[in-house]
C-alpha cells in the first residue's frame, strides 16, 4: 500500500477494496474494485476528514474563494494539504498539478510519489504536506504574481494553525513564499542553511519535479533533509 492510499484509508477517503491507479492520461482515479468493471464508478476523494477545527474552517473558507479568475472557475479541487495536524516538519510546494487538482491533495502525482519515498527512506514522521497555492494553475504555468498575493492570507493562517518546528521548502518557489528570495538567484547558493519563516527555521531543497528530470541531483536532496532532521534534533 502506498503512503497515498494509507493516508486515504486513514481519513475515510477510501475503504480497503479501493485501489488509486493511473488511467492512460496518467490521471489519479479511485476505484472500487467490487463493482463490475463496465460499472465504471469513479469517486474523488474530498478534503471533508480535517480533524483541527481552526483548519477546517480556514479550507471552508477557501472552498469559496473566486479572487483568481483563471483559477478558481477552472479548478476541480481546492487543494489544502495532508499530514499530521500537529506537525514538527511542514513541506512547502508551489501549486498543484493536474493530479492534485483532480483528487484534492498535494503532491500524488510522480513527484509526490518521489517525495513519498524521501520521507520513507529518511523515518521521517509527524509531517505535514501543503502547497502555497490552493488552486492549480492553468496548464501548470507558474503562478503570477497576483495570484500569490491573494492566497497568501490563506498560506499563512494555515501555517500559523500548523506551527511546525521547522519547514522544508521545496523549490525555488515554494521558498520564495516565505522568504524573501530573488528567483534569478542560483537555487543552490541558499541550500545547507537555516533561513527563517516568522520565527521558524526553514531549510530549502530542490523540488521532486526536478529532480524527476535531474536525477543525478537526488543525493543533495537527501542531504539537504538529513539536515534538516539534525536541525530538527536541536529544537526537540
Amino acid at each position: 500500500m502506498t503512503k497515498i492510499e494509507q493516508y486515504l484509508l486513514n481519513t475515510n477517503k477510501i475503504k480497503f477494496f479501493d485501489t488509486i491507479h493511473y488511467d492512460k492520461n496518467k490521471k489519479i482515479i479511485i476505484k472500487n474494485k467490487h463493482l463490475k468493471k463496465n460499472n465504471g464508478a469513479q469517486m474523488e476523494a474530498k478534503n471533508t476528514e480535517i480533524q483541527n477545527e481552526e483548519l477546517k474552517k480556514l479550507y471552508q473558507t477557501i472552498t469559496k474563494c473566486m479572487k483568481c479568475g483563471a483559477l478558481c472557475n477552472s479548478r476541480k479541487n481546492v487543494v489544502f494539504g495532508r499530514g499530521d495536524e500537529k506537525p514538527d516538519i511542514v513541506f512547502v510546494g508551489e501549486a498543484p498539478g493536474a493530479d492534485e487538482d483532480r483528487l484534492g491533495f498535494p503532491f500524488v502525482g510522480r513527484a509526490g510519489k518521489l517525495l513519498d519515498k524521501w520521507i520513507e527512506k529518511l523515518n521521517i514522521s509527524n509531517y505535514y504536506i501543503m502547497n502555497a497555492l490552493k488552486c492549480r494553475p492553468p496548464e501548470n504555468r507558474d503562478p503570477l504574481l497576483e495570484e500569490k498575493d491573494n492566497c497568501r492570507e490563506f498560506f499563512t493562517k494555515q501555517l500559523e494553525i500548523l506551527n511546525p518546528k521547522i519547514i522544508c521548502a521545496l523549490g525555488r518557489h515554494g521558498f520564495s513564499n516565505l522568504v524573501d528570495f530573488d528567483l534569478k538567484t542560483p537555487f543552490g547558493k541558499v541550500r545547507n542553511n537555516i533561513h527563517y519563516y516568522n520565527n521558524i527555521p526553514v531549510i530549502a531543497t530542490y523540488h521532486p519535479a526536478y529532480i524527476l528530470r535531474n536525477q543525478k541531483e537526488e543525493i543533495k536532496v537527501i542531504e539537504d533533509l538529513e539536515f534538516m532532521i539534525r536541525e530538527l534534533g536541536k529544537l526537540k
